[in-house]
């Protein structure tokens, strides 16, 4: 995530500064009624009920405006608690003696004005509701103070809360405005990113496909005896021709769907055909109709990465019969391709040699499985391929789900 669109990040920005003024509002409120039951029960003969009593109707019209947030609740609010703030003061002064706890008393009593934050989401129009809030509570405090008799109070708390919020304000706006200048750049990255990967998993599909098709059916011409070509691999030919040559391999599938009920099983039963009819004794065990939990491109590529693991038993195992098992487990369906051939050593197989790497190994990694291969030289070779249900693809380009192409 890059975070929240340009276009909106100063509103959401002052939404969320306004938002923590108003928490700190009834923290400041509630400051005020600890600090006065504080000073009554270390001086009985003080009465703070009626200052306490004062803060309800500015803690309640805190909780109005929050709920609607328009400037109408924003200056009821001020109304409301200028009239508290005054009504506070006439207490406070009348029974703190203190000078300097009648200032923090008091100051107390203001923040809450201070921190009311207006309506809109403009870093602005906070800040300049924030200073009305001040006058409208250093009037209140001085009307209440005047006519007790007393002397004003500077209100030191208060005025660096406004100092705070000013401050506060001008950096998140500052900040936000250097987004919007960085932020378009960050996302052009982003986008060239993905196109990269994108564009990585589709030639990493094509080179799987082209090994697929075009060099097994060149190296089975090569080894096929003189006179035409045998009818079944002419008809493959011409299927993967058609299926290189059009573009649904090609297509993005966007979130990968279902395939058809069914049509998992006959593409399997299918691809396993193919092998038989040209001379592997494929036998099949296990349930087949796993595969239909896969969506389509996590189960096409499960069918290619098994066709090809068909054909290099065929072309490299010595041997002619094959097993094919698929399981489900719930979480996973997993397909094991195993045959009593000469087996192999992979740590020593040519880099160049895109069969069980590029069409096996890397095509299930891209649908978020796992390969796993057990062989070595005369003891046959076992492939075990694993992909959860419902894994996340990478950017693999959605393929047809027909099982063409995959056999060779």
């Amino acid at each position: 995530m890059l975070g929240i669109p340009t276009h909106l990040a100063p509103r959401v920005n002052a939404w969320s500064t306004v938002r923590a003024f108003h928490a700190a509002a009834i923290g400041s409120l509630a400051a005020a009624a600890v600090a006065l039951l504080l000073y009554r029960l270390a001086d009985p003969d003080v009465r703070v009920v009626g200052a306490v009593l004062a803060l309800v109707p500015m803690l309640g019209m805190i909780a109005v405006h929050v709920q609607f947030g328009t400037w109408r609740s924003a200056v009821a609010f001020l109304v409301v608690g200028g009239v508290c703030a005054w009504w506070f003061a006439v207490v406070v002064q009348r029974e703190v003696p203190a000078g300097w706890v009648v200032s923090y008393l008091l100051s107390l009593s203001v923040i809450p004005l201070v921190l009311v934050g207006g309506a809109g989401a403009v870093a602005g129009r906070v800040a300049l509701w924030s200073i009305v809030g001040f006058l409208v509570g250093r009037v209140a405090t001085t009307v209440a103070i005047l006519q007790a008799g007393g002397s004003t109070h500077p209100l030191v708390l208060a005025w660096v809360t406004l100092g705070f919020v000013i401050a506060l304000v001008l950096f998140t706006s500052r900040n936000t405005t250097r987004s919007a200048r960085v932020q378009p750049e960050l996302l052009r990255s982003a986008r060239e990113e993905h196109v990269s990967a994108y564009r990585a998993g589709v030639e990493a599909e094509a080179a799987a496909i082209l090994h697929d098709t075009v060099l097994n059916h060149l190296g089975a011409i090569a080894l096929a005896p003189d006179g035409p070509m045998d009818p079944q691999l002419a008809r493959t030919v011409e299927a993967d021709v058609a299926m290189l040559t059009g573009r649904e391999w090609l297509a993005p599938g966007g979130r990968p769907g279902r395939p058809e009920p069914g049509a998992a099983v006959r593409a399997f039963e299918h691809m396993v055909d193919e092998h038989r009819a040209h001379g592997l004794d494929v036998s099949v065990t296990g349930d087949p109709a796993a595969l239909t939990r896969l969506d389509q491109t996590a189960m096409t590529a499960v069918l290619r990465a098994v066709a090809q693991c068909l054909a290099n038993v065929r072309k490299h195992a010595g041997t002619d019969a094959a097993e094919v098992s698929v399981f489900d487990d719930g979480a996973s369906c997993t397909v094991m391709v195993v045959d009593d051939g000469r087996g192999f050593d992979e740590s020593s197989t040519s880099p160049d040699r895109m069969g069980l790497r590029g069409s096996v190994r890397e095509r299930i990694g891209r649908v978020g499985g796992d390969v796993q291969v057990w062989s070595s030289p005369g003891s046959g070779t076992s492939v075990m391929m694993t992909v959860p249900y419902g894994a996340v693809t990478g950017a693999t380009p959605a393929v047809s789900s027909d099982g063409s192409g995959a056999h060779r």
